[in-house]
């Protein structure tokens, strides 16, 4: 089974056009794509609805599944009405192809200690609320519960923040990395606003969730996907049984030279391999790279 995984997209329909246009057309029907949430900007896009349905229309294209949970910047409920794309956000979806039984759970949004203006972010949650952080164990649990009854050979996390501790060291989302954003967006003919006049702090820090990281640590999924921590995407690393893998971040911003990225996962019965690659083009001349992305 082929999986791609792809996170912070913004709204950026050029970039998923990219981004699909390297997929190989012949195994669509063998390949299931999971975004691991952002796939808009709500508090900044007038035509926030009309730029995800489209993005999740073309992704769904390419693929026999498209599994997604929505991310900060994504507003908690998306009505999809495609067959083949499922919210896996506090849900889960058991998929089996090419012999191989995987099990799909999702959560989706980002806690709210790591982002600074809350009120640019739609869905967060605050998990120093005991009430919060407990629902939101009771609920992977119940997820993966479900899961278990089919037996899996693989059972795969997606949630849109990393749990604590785990690729996720970096200063809290700010209001000048939204404005960063917002530049996309501008691109894109979306009215933005914006306040660069505030000073915000910048001081490296986990911005993980101390609840996911609790769930992964005691139930170890075979596979942990998530985003949200730009400048640790791109790392995958093994951890108490568990293949973690920070996929941002699609879009061309932020951070223009280290984004454009999607991670492959191919899962067969006898183990997990992966690689990393990059809308970049690689073989342009230096001039050419340096317009083109810097």
């Amino acid at each position: 089974m082929d999986l791609i995984a792809i996170s912070d997209i913004y709204g950026d329909i050029s970039i998923v056009k990219e981004f699909l246009s390297r997929l190989n057309e012949s195994k669509k029907h063998n390949r299931i794509i999971v975004v691991a949430g952002d796939l808009g900007i709500k508090t900044r896009s007038q035509n926030y609805f009309e730029n995800v349905n489209k993005i999740l229309d073309l992704l769904s294209k390419k693929c026999k599944y498209l599994f997604y949970v929505p991310g900060d910047s994504d507003v908690e409920d998306l009505a999809v009405s495609y067959q083949n794309i499922i919210n896996i956000d506090k849900n889960n979806f058991i998929i089996e192809m090419d012999d191989v039984r995987v099990g799909l759970l999702g959560f989706g949004g980002a806690p709210a200690h790591s982002v600074r203006e809350k009120k640019f972010f739609s869905y967060l949650w605050d998990e120093s609320i005991p009430i919060v952080r407990e629902n939101l164990m009771m609920n992977l649990r119940i997820n993966l519960e479900k899961v278990m009854t089919y037996r899996p050979d693989y059972i795969v996390l997606v949630t849109h923040a990393p749990p604590f501790g785990i690729a996720d060291y970096s200063r809290p989302i700010t209001l000048s990395e939204e404005v960063l954003l917002g530049e996309l967006l501008e691109e894109l003919e979306v009215e933005t606003e914006k306040d660069e006049t505030k000073k915000l702090a910048r001081n490296p820090r986990h911005l993980g969730s101390r609840t996911l990281r609790e769930f992964v640590r005691y139930y170890k999924p075979d596979v942990h996907i998530f985003a949200h921590v730009h400048k640790q995407g791109g790392k995958v690393l093994t951890k108490n049984g568990t293949m973690f893998c920070n996929v941002s971040h699609l879009s061309s911003l932020p951070y223009r030279l280290t984004g454009r990225k999607f991670l492959f996962l191919r899962l067969t019965k006898e183990e997990v391999t992966f690689f990393f690659d990059s809308v970049v083009i690689k073989n342009l001349s230096f001039q050419d790279f340096l317009e083109a992305y810097l």
